[in-house]
């Protein structure tokens, strides 16, 4: 398992050719965003399917004259500036590609985690509410990971924020409802799940792992690694401050 994660977590950042960066995923309307063929984030050419040939995409063309009536304009095509790939969009949602890659996970995540949120991220395009579900469960052993009790994530986050978590990502999961009195509890599926809503817990996750984990690892890290000469004189002030 262990291994199989990391070889899934090497690939992943090979696409994105990056430890930790900003994603966006893609979103009708905006001018660019990550591509769901090439994962580099680039600027996307729209176009009707009625001027599909113009992409030189032909298939779709020829498919269209299939249907019994005419494709409405909110048939919609983008192109990648970067990789010259093709998807197809309707009613504002992503019919093709179904894949839509989220951001790396956290590398201080646990190996089970890391290998449930990989999960996640390669059925969200088919199936939102799996991966939420998914998700959902992996908030729950990141609670733990933290040293929390794991049984109920309202009072773990509610802890985790009185050790100094953000109350605002409290506020994030509520609206979600990964928390409060309108939650969906850890395993279960959310019939309103939708794709939007679950790449914002992708984000959550790691940000979490990232405020808990590796920035006071990272702090301590360059603690640790000042000249003693520095540290005893640190140690030597605050002995002298306690007696």
């Amino acid at each position: 398992m262990k291994k199989r994660t990391n070889n899934l977590l090497a690939v992943w950042r090979l696409q994105f050719n990056m430890k930790n960066t900003d994603y966006y995923p893609p979103v009708l309307g905006k001018g660019e965003y990550h591509c769901p063929h090439c994962n580099v984030y680039a600027k996307q050419f729209y176009g009707h399917v009625h001027a599909i040939s113009n992409f030189g995409w032909e298939s779709i063309v020829d498919q269209q004259s299939k249907f019994n009536e005419p494709l409405t304009k909110d048939w919609i095509v983008t192109k990648c500036q970067h990789c010259n790939g093709i998807s197809v969009w309707h009613d504002n949602n992503m019919l093709y590609p179904k894949k839509i890659l989220p951001p790396p996970p956290n590398s201080d995540l646990s190996d089970e985690i890391k290998a449930d949120y990989l999960e996640a991220a390669n059925i969200l395009g088919d199936s939102p509410r799996a991966a939420g579900a998914l998700l959902r469960l992996s908030l729950q052993k990141l609670c733990v990971q933290l040293g929390e009790k794991g049984e109920n994530i309202n009072s773990d986050i509610k802890s985790l924020v009185a050790k100094g978590l953000n109350p605002l990502v409290q506020k994030s999961l509520d609206a979600l409802r990964i928390t409060g009195n309108n939650a969906v509890h850890p395993g279960e599926i959310n019939l309103s799940e939708e794709p939007d809503r679950v790449l914002k817990l992708f984000g959550l996750i790691n940000f979490i792992a990232d405020k808990m984990i590796t920035e006071p690892k990272e702090i301590e890290s360059f603690y640790d690694d000042l000249p003693s000469g520095a540290l005893d004189a640190v140690e030597k002030r605050d002995n002298s401050a306690n007696k």
